[in-house]
C-alpha cells in the first residue's frame, strides 16, 4: 500500500469504530453509562477524535517522513478503540442483546486512554518535524515509554473495580499482585509528569533557537495549547461534578472536548504551512482585544456601582447609571483600543511598533526638507528601516 492511501487508513478505522461506539451506547440504559460517556456527552470527544484522524491523515499524505501525521492518526485509533470498547462492553452488560466477552471490552477501556497520553506527549518532544532532536528529548522520551507501561500494567492487571467502571470487576486482576501494581502505577503516573516537564522543556529550547518557519511553527502549536489550557482550566471542576447543575456540568464537558480539536488543528495549520504568518496577527489581536474586554468590563461594573451609589438618592433607580456607563464605555472603546494597541506592539510586536515610529520621524522631517536629494536618502532608509526590502531605489521623473 502506497503512503498516499496508507494515511487514510487510520481516519477510516477510527471513524467505523467511533460510530459504532457511539450507537452502542445510544442503545444501552442510560443508568449504566459512567460519567462523561453518555451519548449526548462523547459527542464532543467524537469531533475531537475525528480532527485528529483528518490532521493526521492530511499530514501523513503530504509529509510521509513527518512522524506526526501517523501519531496524530494513531491518537485517533486509540480514542476510537476506547468508543467501541466501553460502548460493545456496556450493551453486552446491559443490553437488550448479550454479547461474548463485555468485560473483556470494559478492560480495554479502562486502560486505552494511557496509550492516547503516550502519543500525545510524543508530539510534545517531536514537534514540528517528527524528530528526537537533542538527548534530553530521547531520555525523556524513554522515561515516557517506561512510565507508560508501567501506568498500563497496573491498570491492566490490578483487581477491584475498573477504572471508572465500579460496577465491573477487573476480569485479569491479580490480588496477589495487589501493592506492587499500585506501586507500579504511582511511580509510572511520577515519570509521566517527569516526562511532560522535559517535553515542556525541549519545546522552550526548539522555541529559542528557532528561527522563520520553525518558529511560526511553534506558535501554532503553543497557541493551540494555550487554547486547550484557557477553557480546561475553569470547565474541569463542572465536568468532575465537583460543582455546578446538570446543564454547566454537560456543557463544560462539550467546552473542554471540543477545545481538544485546538491541537490538532494547530498542528495541521503549521506543519502544513496554511496561512503560518497569520499567527502573528492572531495572537495580536487576541492580546488586544481581550485586554480590551476586560478593560471595558471593569470600567462598565465600576461605573454602574459608582453612578448608582450616587445617583439612588436623587432618582430612585439605578437605570441612569445603566445608561451613563454604558455610554462612558462607547466613547471610550476607540481611544482605549489605540492605547491598548500601542502598548501590545511596543511590548510584543517591536517590528510593527519600531516601523510606525520610523515612519512618524519620516513624516516630521520631510515637511522641513527641501534637498531632493535628502529626500531620496530619507526615504530609501524609512523603506530599508520597516520593509526591509532586498534591493530599492527611488526614480524621479525629470522636468519637462
Amino acid at each position: 500500500m502506497t503512503a498516499p492511501l496508507a494515511a487514510f487508513v487510520p481516519l477510516a478505522l477510527s471513524t467505523a469504530l467511533g460510530l459504532t461506539g457511539l450507537v452502542l451506547l445510544a442503545a444501552t440504559p442510560r443508568s449504566t453509562i459512567p460519567l462523561g460517556s453518555l451519548p449526548e456527552e462523547t459527542v464532543g470527544y467524537f469531533v475531537m477524535q475525528l480532527a485528529f484522524a483528518i490532521v493526521g491523515a492530511l499530514v501523513a499524505r503530504r509529509r510521509p517522513e513527518n512522524s506526526i501525521g501517523w501519531v496524530l492518526g494513531a491518537v485517533a485509533l486509540a480514542s476510537s478503540v476506547q468508543f467501541a470498547s466501553i460502548g460493545y462492553g456496556l450493551y453486552g452488560l446491559y443490553g437488550t442483546t448479550a454479547l461474548p466477552a463485555p468485560e473483556i471490552a470494559l478492560w480495554i477501556y479502562s486502560w486505552a486512554g494511557v496509550t492516547v497520553a503516550l502519543f500525545g506527549v510524543w508530539i510534545v518532544f517531536t514537534f514540528p518535524d517528527g524528530r528526537l532532536l537533542t538527548r534530553r528529548a530521547g531520555a525523556g522520551f524513554g522515561i515516557l515509554a517506561l512510565g507508560g507501561v508501567l501506568v498500563i500494567v497496573s491498570f491492566m492487571f490490578r483487581p477491584g473495580p475498573l477504572l471508572y467502571l465500579p460496577r465491573v470487576v477487573n476480569p485479569l486482576g491479580r490480588p496477589q499482585l495487589a501493592e506492587p501494581l499500585e506501586t507500579a502505577g504511582v511511580v509510572g503516573a511520577a515519570l509521566f509528569v517527569v516526562a511532560f516537564l522535559l517535553g515542556t522543556a525541549t519545546i522552550r529550547e526548539r522555541y529559542a533557537s528557532a528561527r522563520g518557519t520553525e518558529r511560526q511553527q511553534l506558535k501554532w502549536f503553543l497557541g493551540g495549547l494555550v487554547l486547550l489550557g484557557l477553557v480546561m482550566i475553569p470547565a474541569l471542576p463542572f465536568a468532575l461534578e465537583l460543582a455546578g447543575g446538570p446543564v454547566v456540568r454537560y456543557s463544560a464537558r462539550l467546552a473542554a472536548a471540543l477545545a481538544l480539536t485546538a491541537v490538532p488543528i494547530s498542528i495541521g495549520i503549521a506543519i502544513l504551512r496554511y496561512r503560518l504568518y497569520d499567527i502573528d496577527v492572531l495572537i495580536n489581536r487576541t492580546l488586544v482585544y481581550g485586554a480590551l474586554s476586560a478593560t471595558l468590563l471593569a470600567t462598565y461594573v465600576l461605573s454602574v456601582l459608582a453612578l448608582s451609589a450616587l445617583l439612588r438618592p436623587l432618582t430612585g433607580s439605578s437605570d441612569l447609571a445603566v445608561a451613563g456607563s454604558t455610554l462612558a464605555v462607547v466613547a471610550a472603546f476607540g481611544p482605549l483600543r489605540a492605547r491598548i494597541q500601542r502598548a501590545v506592539d511596543h511590548r510584543f510586536s517591536r517590528s510593527r511598533y519600531d516601523a510606525a515610529r520610523t515612519l512618524d520621524a519620516f513624516s516630521v522631517r520631510l515637511r522641513d526638507e527641501v534637498d531632493l536629494d535628502a529626500v531620496r536618502a530619507d526615504l530609501l532608509g524609512a523603506v530599508h528601516d520597516t520593509v526591509r526590502p532586498a534591493h530599492a531605489s527611488v526614480w524621479l521623473r525629470d522636468q519637462p
